[in-house]
């Protein structure tokens, strides 16, 4: 399997970075740099794309985003500027305003887009009833409910990564983590849900400004599991 890794540099700027409409990270006007792996997202023909500003605006900002395409076992650094292609964005580049974007479109081998970009159009109020089900899942440690229900994104999670048995990894994940932290509840008043992907027929589900399942483990460290859901064969389900 190919792995589509993600590098980029910032400086004094906020924003965040997308491949085909789902946020891959963002920026929070600090200096430095990251990665992010794009196998999962990835529909064959790619678009990632950069939203910026500037933090400070009296100070000028720089930002580089760049694609590798590796194998595994290659070794990466988020210094790298991306082998595949690399975009830069000097501070003249960004208008009175302290805004500046940057895009780039490439092609990957993985492709999801049966997924992503195919899926039906589903109602929002059937979006949040259904996220409500998964919240229930998780609140009842039902860990082989999860698992049903996220089939799509277990398979594709596999495929993304050369072969790991994501459902194994997913299940003692769910039974010898989250399910021993205590789960925030779910607030049905504030749960929303925003269209999100290449074609904005995935939603990404929200409790109030939370991911739709977050936590606090024993160490007092807090974990969220963002929860993606698409129409596929007329029926909801857990795409990533």
């Amino acid at each position: 399997t190919k792995f589509y890794q993600l590098t980029y540099q910032t400086e004094n700027v906020t924003g965040q970075i997308t491949i085909n409409g789902f946020v891959v990270t963002e920026m929070e006007g600090k200096t430095g740099n990251g990665s992010a792996a794009l196998n999962p997202w990835l529909i064959g023909e790619n678009e990632l794309k950069a939203e910026l500003r500037k933090a400070d605006p009296s100070k000028p900002a720089e930002f580089a985003f760049g694609v590798s395409e590796m194998v595994q076992g290659d070794i990466v650094s988020t210094t790298d500027k991306g082998k595949l292609f690399s975009v830069e964005v000097k501070n003249k580049d960004f208008g009175a305003n302290g805004k500046a974007s940057a895009a780039k479109k490439f092609k990957s081998t993985l492709d999801f887009k049966r997924h992503l970009s195919e899926a039906g159009q589903a109602k929002e109020s059937d979006v949040l009833a259904y996220a409500q089900k998964i919240y229930a899942f998780f609140a009842k440690k039902d860990a082989e409910g999860i698992l049903r229900e996220s089939e799509v994104k277990i398979n594709d999670y596999s495929k993304a990564f050369g072969g790991v048995d994501m459902k194994t990894e997913l299940r003692r994940h769910l039974t010898e983590e989250l399910f021993k932290s205590k789960l925030e509840k779910l607030n049905p008043a504030v749960l929303r849900a925003v269209a999100v992907g290449p074609t904005k027929n995935i939603w990404h589900v929200f409790n109030g400004n939370d991911e739709l399942i977050k936590g606090k483990s024993s160490d007092g460290s807090t974990f969220e599991l963002a929860v993606y859901i698409g129409l596929l064969d007329e029926r909801l389900k857990v795409v990533r």
